[in-house]
């Protein structure tokens, strides 16, 4: 059954990055997300970082909640621009960067809502982490957060779809990308959408190796070889992270069509896109 997933997930991804290599502006939408979503953390983080070096707890938590708002409301955009560009370029129209951004402007209000409802749930994942004391109970506590996360990302999988392009709120688009999943696989979904599992074997998981052997080397002052691998680690990560984002963007698009339309694009065929959800046996 691992191989079988494993091989489902392979073939999603290679799919979907052959749209991406017949549309290669795709890329710019999470790059640029990524670019321009650092500066509200520069413009926040940093005066935090201050305050709680100085004791002002409270005022620095603030800040770097508006901060995670404002990230969240640029990643927005960006997700915005990448769903509208894709879906017209499935349609067997012509898109662009410009296209895909002033698209997803034009759902700017919708989409600030739903980061803020994102900024809302990274907060609370946060609060049941914990401050990382180490012991059993903090291994439970992050175990809870990652099925929260891995839940919560499930069940909003077409949120930005519904929002950009059924044109409702976030509330609503929350409630219909639930139902939607539920319709089209059952009450058994189990997991996630098999998609990107090749850029976390090849990139994040190579990458997260790196950061923590550099980690181990600079805490044990070798520092020559430590920060070197902690800063390619770093680099691989980012590019790992943008091309998963790029691959799911697109696949969200593919398989919003398919639930809701019964519309097979983008080179993939039914038998794949109805196995792209895991479900219970």
């Amino acid at each position: 059954m691992a191989r079988q997933s494993w091989g489902q997930s392979k073939q999603l991804t290679t799919k979907s990055w052959a749209i991406v290599k017949e549309n290669r502006y795709l890329l710019a939408f999470p790059i640029l997300g990524f670019l321009v979503s650092l500066i509200p953390l520069a413009v926040f983080w940093v005066p935090a970082a201050w305050l709680f070096a100085t004791n002002n707890n409270i005022p620095a938590v603030v800040l770097i909640i508006v901060g995670i708002f404002a990230n969240q409301i640029v990643i927005a955009i960006a997700s915005g621009g990448l769903v509208a560009a894709t879906d017209s370029e499935l349609a067997g129209g012509q898109s662009s960067v410009g296209h895909g951004i002033g698209v997803s402007i034009t759902r700017i209000f919708p989409l600030i809502a739903w980061a803020f409802i994102q900024t809302v749930v990274n907060v609370i994942v946060g609060l049941i982490r914990g401050n990382g004391q180490g012991g059993v109970g903090d291994a439970v506590r992050n175990i809870a957060a990652a099925g929260i996360l891995a839940l919560w990302g499930l069940i909003t999988f077409f949120v930005v779809p519904f929002i950009v392009l059924e044109k409702v709120g976030p509330i609503t688009a929350i409630k219909e990308s639930s139902k939607l999943l539920k319709a089209r696989w059952g009450l058994q979904i189990f997991g996630g959408v098999r998609i990107g599992g090749l850029i976390g074997l090849t990139a994040i998981f190579p990458a997260i190796i790196l950061i923590v052997g550099g980690i181990f080397l600079t805490a044990s002052d070798n520092w020559a070889v430590g920060v070197p691998l902690i800063v390619v680690g770093v680099i691989l990560l980012v590019i790992g992270s943008l091309l998963l984002a790029t691959l799911r963007g697109i696949f969200s698009v593919v398989l919003f069509r398919y639930a809701k339309d019964d519309a097979v694009e983008g080179g993939f065929t039914a038998e794949e896109l109805t196995g792209a959800v895991r479900t219970k046996a």
